[in-house]
């Protein structure tokens, strides 16, 4: 096992120093909680460069107006390629928003020089699943019709996700995305993303301790806030690595070598290729789950960010 990057230590410890560790999620109240992860963003992200146009949507759905927010790298309504990214963020289906993942989703668009939206789904436990399922479903459709309309153009996507999010990006488009939907995806990039609903792998017992960040103890109470009841963690949709991997579009994937999620990230790239399908895992060395959070400060995670923009614009390219 690698030792935690040091730059990663680093800057950990300096915000603890700065009062903005983890929250306790099994003490402080959600809000509470919220607000603590929030102000961890705030800090990371202060001394991010906007260099993009921005154009905030709120789009309805049922109940609710959904907060998305588009990144054009060159000017608002103009593609440089006939792709659009739809990125859903992490945070344990209960934290983050547009506004947290701000740093992280600009990163994802400057690199790759494509234009992204994120979508600022519904958390949990006010909303349970798959009411994000379906949101996040009727959101990435309704943005791909809404810039054809606006703007002239006929769109593909690429799906991102990151922890929780990429659980969302990949049930979503197995379950829950009808046949012409899922002709426009060409591809997706996923970041340590939860795909198995029971931590009991290897890895999950080697690292699932807390010492790295991630525990057995937060993960089942994260599946504790979005499941109605526990049996529903036997769904495939709630737990995409049961699901059938047939006739999925090329898969990116990254991951740290201390994030207790690895196995089942490994074992998700293992069932895609079996199944005929191409799949691949970037394993970062030294660095523990949510590193994109660091996208601004650490090497590391730059050097990720530009091999999924290379990944990514494979994908694009190929139905340019």
């Amino acid at each position: 096992m690698n030792s935690i990057n040091k730059d990663l230590l680093a800057i950990q410890n300096e915000m603890n120093s700065n009062g903005l560790g983890a929250p306790d999620i099994f003490k402080d109240e959600l809000a509470l909680a919220r607000k603590q992860i929030a102000n961890q963003y705030t800090y990371l992200n202060r001394d991010f460069v906007h260099q993009m146009g921005q154009l905030d949507l709120r789009i309805p759905y049922l109940d609710e107006l959904v907060n998305v927010r588009c990144y054009f790298p060159y000017s608002i309504g103009t593609f440089q390629s006939n792709t659009l990214l739809i990125y859903l963020h992490g945070g344990g289906w209960s934290f983050g928003d547009d506004d947290t993942h701000h740093a992280i989703a600009a990163s994802f668009a400057k690199s790759s020089g494509l234009t992204l939206a994120s979508i600022a789904y519904s958390l949990a436990p006010q909303k349970k699943h798959p009411y994000q399922n379906h949101e996040c479903t009727y959101i990435t459709e309704k943005l791909l019709n809404q810039f054809r309309n606006d703007y002239g153009s006929e769109l593909n996507c690429i799906l991102i996700g990151d922890s929780a999010g990429a659980n969302l990006a990949l049930s979503s488009y197995l379950h829950l995305f009808d046949d012409v939907l899922k002709k426009k995806v060409v591809g997706m990039a996923l970041f340590y993303g939860v795909y198995d609903s029971h931590p009991i792998s290897n890895s999950w017992n080697e690292l699932g301790d807390g010492t790295f960040g991630l525990s057995i103890k937060a993960m089942n109470w994260y599946w504790d806030q979005f499941l109605s009841k526990d049996a529903d963690r036997l769904s495939s949709l709630a737990a995409p690595i049961n699901s059938v991997m047939e006739n999925l579009p090329p898969i990116w994937m990254a991951i740290g070598d201390l994030d207790p999620l690895i196995d089942e990230n490994l074992a998700l790239v293992k069932k895609i290729t079996a199944s005929g399908g191409s799949s691949e895992c970037l394993i970062v060395p030294g660095y523990t789950h949510g590193f994109l959070r660091f996208c601004n400060q650490l090497k590391e995670v730059k050097e990720a960010i530009e091999k999924f923009a290379k990944a990514i614009n494979i994908m694009a390219q190929k139905v340019s």
